[in-house]
């Protein structure tokens, strides 16, 4: 059995496409630069048997946050969004907003080839803005935030 795949090319890490409910969060997406796949752990369960320790499979898988970086907009527009969702949840005690957030990856001819769906996703962390005069070069401020969410599936 030959389950090697056709295609050969290599997944470019540029090739990423973010959607987030772009009623409420349009600058969010369009100015995400970068997102790291979390990452997905079983821890295994011990099963002692006579004086030796044995594993097997857990009972719970967890995910790691999703974390984003993205460019601030001269008037800010993104973070706000991002910081307002952010506090909503924390006035809102109990009654979260969360929404879906997908992941399409882009092949090399710039068509989605995967997407994926991080269910129920909330803001929990948006980073610190750095601004200095000293840099002569032109760099635009970024900002790292990580968002929680119930787990994620492949939906395509």
């Amino acid at each position: 059995m030959n389950n090697l795949t056709a295609n050969k090319n290599y997944l470019a890490p540029t090739g990423f496409k973010i959607t987030i409910d772009s009623s409420k969060f349009a600058n969010l997406e369009y100015f995400c630069i970068q997102l790291s796949h979390p990452s997905v752990t079983m821890s295994g369960a011990t099963l002692p048997f006579r004086g030796n320790t044995n594993f097997i499979a857990g009972d719970r898988i967890e995910y790691g946050t999703l974390d984003m970086r993205f460019q601030v907009s001269e008037y800010m527009e993104n973070y706000i969004e991002l910081f307002s969702w952010l506090k909503r949840n924390h006035d809102n005690a109990g009654n979260f907003e969360k929404c879906d957030v997908f992941l399409s990856i882009l092949d090399s001819a710039n068509n989605a080839s995967k997407k994926i769906r991080y269910v129920d996703a909330f803001p929990v962390s948006i980073g610190a803005i750095d601004f200095h005069t000293q840099n002569t070069d032109v760099e635009y401020v970024t900002v790292d935030s990580s968002l929680q969410y119930s787990y994620f599936e492949f939906v395509t």
